[in-house]
């Protein structure tokens, strides 16, 4: 039994809204770590915003890494 064509076009538009989801998570991930940034050159941070400083610091250039080692494995 085939499947019908609406099926691939929604399976198609979830994935491109995934995609672009993840990239405005990116983009606030690196707004609020420059944020984060200023604020620790101006003054202290909160144990919180340092948890979340240290969190981005890492987080970022992780995934920028595992996503060049996915690309390139496939």
């Amino acid at each position: 039994m085939q499947k019908p064509k609406g099926a691939d076009t929604v399976i198609t538009f979830f994935d491109n809204l995934k995609d672009l989801a993840l990239l405005v998570i990116l983009i606030a991930s690196m707004v609020y770590r420059r944020q984060l940034k200023l604020t620790k050159w101006q003054g202290t941070l909160t144990i919180g915003e340092w948890t979340m400083y240290i969190m981005l610091s890492i987080a970022l250039p992780l995934y920028a890494v595992l996503y060049i080692a996915f690309i390139l494995g496939t």
